[in-house]
C-alpha cells in the first residue's frame, strides 16, 4: 500500500515529497486560521441585528405609518432611526446606541426595536 504508485521510485524520494506535501498543508491551515480569526473579528463590528417597530404617533392617523428601526453590531453599538408620520410633515431622528443603550432618552418604540434585533 506504502508504494502504490511508486514505478520503481526511490522510497527516500517519495517520504520527502510526503513531508513536503504535509507541510505546504500545515502551512495553508495556519493562513487560514489567521484569516478566519480576522474575518470573525471584523463580523462582530457588522450590522448583524436589526428590529423593526411600526406604530401611530398620533392619534387619529391611521396605517402605523411611524416607524423606529434599529441597526445593531454583536456588541449591541449602531443607532436607532425613528420616522414620525404626521398629515403635514415626517420628521426622522437617529440616536446612537452603545451597549444597546442610547445617551438620549428613548422613546418605548425605540426600546423595542432594539429589544427586537436581538431576538
Amino acid at each position: 500500500q506504502l508504494m502504490r504508485g511508486a514505478n520503481n521510485k526511490n522510497l527516500e524520494s517519495m517520504l520527502y515529497n510526503q513531508l513536503e506535501t504535509i507541510e505546504n498543508n500545515l502551512a495553508k491551515t495556519r493562513e487560514l486560521e489567521l484569516f478566519c480569526s480576522s474575518l470573525s473579528s471584523r463580523l462582530d463590528l457588522c450590522l448583524q441585528h436589526v428590529g423593526v417597530v411600526r406604530y401611530n404617533a398620533f392619534d387619529n392617523m391611521g396605517g402605523d405609518q411611524s416607524f423606529s428601526i434599529a441597526l445593531l453590531d454583536e456588541d449591541g453599538d449602531g443607532l436607532v432611526l425613528t420616522g414620525l408620520y404626521g398629515r403635514d410633515a415626517t420628521t426622522c431622528f437617529a440616536k446612537p446606541v452603545k451597549n444597546s443603550k442610547s445617551p438620549y432618552p428613548l422613546s418605548h418604540e425605540e426600546e423595542e426595536a432594539i429589544e427586537k434585533a436581538f431576538r
